[in-house]
């Protein structure tokens, strides 16, 4: 273990130099499986929910993840601003400055993470209502929020620590610290659920004590194994904000637009009953877990870009991007020939029947393969982000979030159902992933024939 954790030290910039497909690849896998221990909490909940055979447990997680995404990609959000920041420092060999803008990044943090549970705790039974959540349903959703936020927080910490980890070039830390607390989820919720008899009670705890698990390894890792925390000098606080709030904002906004968007699909899908929720919302925990490698490749590409952005080495900065589609195209491929294979298996774990069953087997058999351009987003995210221009992936996100989202789904559901509303979601992100790729290439455009005047 020792020797799999030894492989940076805030000493050197490791992604200026080496292979960058195998930087990629590296990054890009450690921070999957780490993602898959965040998301596998979410997915753990929702699958030994289902095996007590009813509907309305599955849908209220559904309910409640579309309330938890938002708060969970606020804090991706504040991790991507603290990824950003430190890499450009660490790559520029500033280590001691970095250290001092972790601790504004970590108090930035917890305030903001703080206020969100403040503001929105009073009106959690509101906006399950906003989101079409009734009866038994509703109740369990909110049960289970009522939990769960509470620990939002120590989720929001743990996870501005990863993004300093991944800064370093600590991918196995990372990873570890999100290992760590899938794996705390994955030993209790039997415990809890079926041991103690507490249903969905029991499924939340069990996620908030996954929280707090993440909070104590990552913290753990940075001060003992790297060092990387310095005394908190409060006369640094208000210039550290000042580093942050710029990259932080436009982080949060455009990590806000996938919630939303979900968050819309949700209520449509409520028209069609408890099964197209259930359905959809077990949709929603396949994804981040068999397309982990995608959405880590934001943390992957983020850091190297930083790091080479800030020994302005821009050539390497190209090769990054190029293998980062390729790399997209060929993962999501094999994805899509291993769902189309197990579809039914699927729904069988999570006893899906009907409508359920259907949604899940339409995914993985046509519409999971629109994660390519989900991915070729997701790369253009990270590149605006650490070229100093956040607002770029704001605007795209939030583009794809609305236009590309509500009328294709509104489109979809009025002449197919259900089927329509995942079609008119796909055919957005088919679109909007096309529009990312066009924009980055235009802004590499600009920018070499700005170097070349």
């Amino acid at each position: 273990m020792g020797r799999l954790l030894a492989e940076s030290t805030p000493n050197q910039s490791v992604f200026i130099q080496g292979s960058i497909p195998l930087h990629v690849m590296r990054m890009s896998i450690t921070g999957s499986i780490g993602l898959i221990g965040i998301f596998l909490v979410d997915f753990l909940d929702m699958y030994f929910l289902s095996l007590l055979g009813h509907a309305e447990l599955a849908a209220a997680v559904g309910f409640a993840g579309s309330v938890t995404f938002f708060m969970t990609y606020a804090c991706v959000g504040l991790s991507i601003a603290t990824g950003i920041l430190l890499s450009r420092l660490i790559g520029q060999q500033n280590f001691d400055e970095a250290k001092a803008q972790l601790n504004g990044a970590m108090i930035f943090t917890f305030l903001i993470t703080v206020t969100m549970v403040v503001c929105f705790y009073p009106f959690i039974d509101d906006v399950l209502f906003f989101l079409g959540a009734r009866g038994l349903t509703a109740v369990y959703a909110e049960d289970y929020l009522r939990i769960v936020l509470l620990t939002l927080p120590f989720l929001g910490l743990a996870l501005c620590f990863s993004a300093a980890l991944r800064s370093l070039g600590a991918a196995s830390a990372a990873m570890t610290t999100t290992l760590m607390g899938s794996l705390v989820n994955g030993i209790l919720d039997p415990i809890f659920i079926f041991g103690l008899d507490l249903s969905v009670k029991g499924a939340a705890i069990a996620s908030a004590l996954a929280s707090i698990t993440m909070f104590l390894t990552a913290f753990f890792f940075l001060s003992r194994r790297y060092n990387f925390f310095v005394k908190i000098d409060v006369h640094c606080i208000l210039p550290s904000f000042k580093c942050l709030l710029p990259l932080a904002v436009p982080a949060i906004l455009t990590n806000f637009a996938t919630p939303f968007a979900n968050a819309y699909l949700v209520a449509k899908m409520s028209d069609y009953g408890d099964e197209a929720v259930s359905g959809f919302s077990i949709i929603g925990r396949i994804i981040p877990v068999a397309f982990a490698i995608i959405f880590a490749l934001s943390g992957a590409v983020g850091p190297i870009v930083g790091q080479n952005l800030g020994a302005k080495q821009i050539d390497r900065i190209h090769q990054t991007l190029k293998f980062s589609y390729i790399f997209v195209v060929v993962y999501v491929i094999a994805c899509w020939i291993v769902l189309d294979a197990i579809s039914d298996w699927i729904g069988g774990i999570f006893n899906a029947t009907g409508e359920s069953a259907a949604l899940i087997n339409l995914f993985c058999d046509y519409l999971c393969l629109a994660h390519i351009f989900v991915g070729i987003n997701f790369v253009a995210n990270a590149f605006f982000n650490n070229m100093g221009k956040p607002s770029y992936s704001t605007i795209i996100n939030w583009l794809k979030a609305t236009i590309g989202t509500v009328p294709f789904v509104y489109v979809g559901g009025l002449y197919y159902g259900d089927d329509g509303l995942l079609w008119g979601q796909s055919i957005g992100n088919i679109v909007f992933g096309i529009i990312a790729f066009v924009w980055v290439k235009l802004y590499l455009r600009y920018c070499h024939q700005l170097q070349v005047r």
